[in-house]
This record gives C-alpha cells, sequence and structure tokens, in this order.
C-alpha cells in the first residue's frame, strides 16, 4: 500500500487523489483543434463595420471609376516645358534651315583647316570667303569635295600647296549639305543663285567625276566652266520638294 501511495500523483506527499485531480480537469474549457476555433462576436461585428465604412467611402470618391474625376470642367493644362528639343510645337522650321543647321555639322570636319570662320589660316590653308572655288558654280566645288585637290593652286591670288583630300566617303546627302553651307555661308553668289545644293545633285556629281582617278590639279578644275552647275532641279526652301 506504501507503494502505491508513493506512486500517487503528487509525488512528494500523495496528498491528492486521481478523482480529484479529474474533477478539476473536467472544470476547465476543452481545448479546441487547431484551426477549428471560433471567433468572438465582437471581431466579427467591427470587421464588417470597417468593410462596410471602407466601401462607402471608396464607391462614393471614385465616381464610378471614370477618369472624370481627375479632370474638372475648369481645367486648363499648362503648357509644356521647353527642354531645347523640337517637341512639335510653334512653327514649322523651313526645310533650308534644317539643311543648313545639318550642313554646319558637316563642316565640323573643314573647321581645323579652313576655321570656324571660313577665313582659313594665311599661307597655310585657303580661306572660303571671296573664294573663287566657292563663288560661281557648283561643279567644281563638287569635284572638289569628291576626289580633292593637290596644289600648287591659287586661292584669292595667293598660293597654296597643300593636298586638300577627297571626302567622298561622306555620303551623297551629308556632301550636299556642307557645300550648301559653305556657298550660303561663306559665299558670293550670283544673283538668283540660293546657293542649294541637292543630294540628287551630288548623284549626279559622282557619275559626272567618276573617271577622276586622283586629286584634281588647279588645271583640270579651270577646266570645269566656272559658272557650271550640277545637274538636278531646284527646290523650294520651305518644303524641300523639287520645284516644277
Amino acid at each position: 500500500m506504501a507503494s502505491e501511495e508513493n506512486n500517487n500523483i503528487d509525488y512528494e506527499q500523495g496528498t491528492v487523489s486521481a478523482a480529484d485531480l479529474h474533477d478539476s480537469v473536467r472544470r476547465e474549457n476543452a481545448l479546441h483543434p487547431g484551426g477549428k476555433g471560433t471567433v468572438g462576436v465582437s471581431v466579427l461585428v467591427v470587421s464588417a463595420f470597417i468593410l462596410i465604412l471602407g466601401g462607402g467611402q471608396l464607391f462614393s470618391t471614385s465616381n464610378g471609376f471614370r477618369d472624370s474625376i481627375y479632370v474638372n470642367n475648369d481645367y486648363v493644362p499648362a503648357a509644356r516645358p521647353s527642354l531645347g528639343g523640337d517637341d512639335g510645337g510653334g512653327a514649322e522650321v523651313a526645310w533650308i534651315d534644317d539643311w543648313m543647321k545639318d550642313g554646319k555639322k558637316v563642316y565640323n570636319n573643314c573647321i581645323a583647316c579652313h576655321q570656324a570662320s571660313g577665313l582659313g589660316i594665311p599661307g597655310q590653308f585657303p580661306p572660303l570667303v571671296g573664294s573663287e572655288w566657292v563663288d560661281g558654280g557648283t561643279s567644281r566645288l563638287g569635284a572638289i569635295l569628291l576626289h580633292g585637290i593637290n596644289g600648287p593652286f591659287k586661292v584669292g591670288g595667293q598660293t597654296y600647296n597643300q593636298l586638300m583630300p577627297a571626302w567622298n566617303n561622306l555620303s551623297d546627302e551629308k556632301i550636299a549639305q556642307v557645300i550648301t553651307y559653305i556657298r550660303r555661308e561663306f559665299g558670293t553668289l550670283p544673283e538668283g543663285d540660293e546657293g542649294v545644293v541637292t543630294t540628287e545633285m551630288i548623284q549626279a556629281a559622282r557619275d559626272k567625276f567618276s573617271g577622276q582617278a586622283a586629286p584634281y590639279t588647279e588645271a583640270e578644275l579651270l577646266a570645269i566652266p566656272a559658272d557650271e552647275n550640277l545637274s538636278g532641279a531646284k527646290v523650294d526652301l520651305q518644303t524641300g520638294d523639287p520645284l516644277p
């Protein structure tokens, strides 16, 4: 009997009986298995209130999710800020202005010798301003750009003995643009001549001067009439379209 009391659940004193222990356990609320617990009524009421309030606020301010909530009848959009580029607004730029702007970019290849002013370097590189090779017709200048010129040659009465290389690696368009820029910026154009050279004219020039294998000499260039122009239609300066 003593051994049974020592095995009682109260291991030290043996003063608690199994019946008393079971009664106390039965008085406790049983634990629910995981995932099967109940939610209090107060939590459900608060959650429902939040859903009703939030839904009412959403639909009262969304205007049926139409974009009219962002633009009202009195809304006037501010002008778009200018970023220095062509934003599609304002006056249309004339074709000749773009043609000259692109020609100036190509002319950056020439600045080291002829300078940005077109005055060249005295005694070393000839000027374009007042040059007989720039004034007059376009055939001589087109021949020089496509095949180069080897000195000695005279510009403005002064002799230069340099070699100007051919620039025929440039596209027809770029050669046409730079010749147009040089003629209009530095040349003295004959009356009625707008100084424009087109891509079509340079294409014709490549065919016309295709037999030239080496840079031109002064004598060969002088054989080309001073007022001769490259073949091709003149264009409308505003649109760039060929004139009838």
